[in-house]
């Protein structure tokens, strides 16, 4: 819910996915995309995580959200773990569990291999990384504000349900890319929210999640 609102055109990427879980969670949230006899809709948002804030801190959890992406990428480094992974979704998918419009795609690299990673197409991306490697890996995720990216524009319809933060952050039609860090947090760089994750395999542990907004 952390990246909502997400649409057709949204392409997300688990860095360090490990079996899949995430992308399987999120996977399972999307719902086709369907325009009106008009050729116009609507994309989803909860409002209630709208608060502006760009130092909030919540333990609550709020429901979760449907969405529209139907493109997810995951890169592991770990072949066994790639081979995890892509049982698990088959497993998902046969459970109906992953609905069939979904795509989602396990890379077996390292994460800072540009030669077989294409990181323009990401528009979300989930970091899972201690401080050295979100040092490592930020110079690919966070590109500076004088480098053109070679991603194109998104062809969003409506600007509606965006939250403001995001929305101005956008250029144009195009998205800025929001980039998702667990644990850790980038150094010296202020994010739009935090908000503290409760685990079910650790009861009363709450580890925070913090979103950055970043232009392409």
């Amino acid at each position: 819910d952390f990246a909502q609102p997400l649409d057709d055109h949204d392409v997300v990427y688990d860095v360090g996915c490990g079996d899949g879980r995430v992308l399987i969670q999120m996977a399972s949230r999307s719902v086709p995309f369907i325009t009106d006899s008009g050729g116009t809709a609507s994309y989803c948002c909860n409002d209630e995580t709208n608060n502006n804030s760009t130092t909030s801190s919540s333990s609550q959890q709020s429901s979760p959200t449907n969405h529209y992406c139907k493109q997810f990428i995951g890169i592991e480094i770990s072949p066994e773990r790639v081979e995890e992974a892509r049982s698990n979704i088959r497993h998902a998918k046969d459970m109906n569990q992953i609905p069939s419009h979904v795509s989602i795609e396990i890379i077996c690299a390292n994460a800072l291999d540009t030669d077989v990673i294409d990181y323009s197409r990401a528009t979300v991306i989930f970091l899972y990384l201690v401080p050295r490697g979100l040092r490592l890996i930020k110079p690919i995720v966070w590109p500076k504000e004088d480098e053109p990216d070679s991603s194109k524009d998104d062809d969003d319809d409506s600007q509606t349900s965006v939250p403001s933060e995001l929305r101005e952050c956008q250029t144009g039609n195009k998205k800025c890319r929001r980039v998702i860090t667990y644990m850790s947090p980038f150094e010296d760089e202020e994010y739009v929210r935090k908000e503290l994750c409760h685990v079910d395999h650790q009861v009363g542990a709450a580890w925070p999640v913090y979103l950055y907004h970043i232009k392409k």
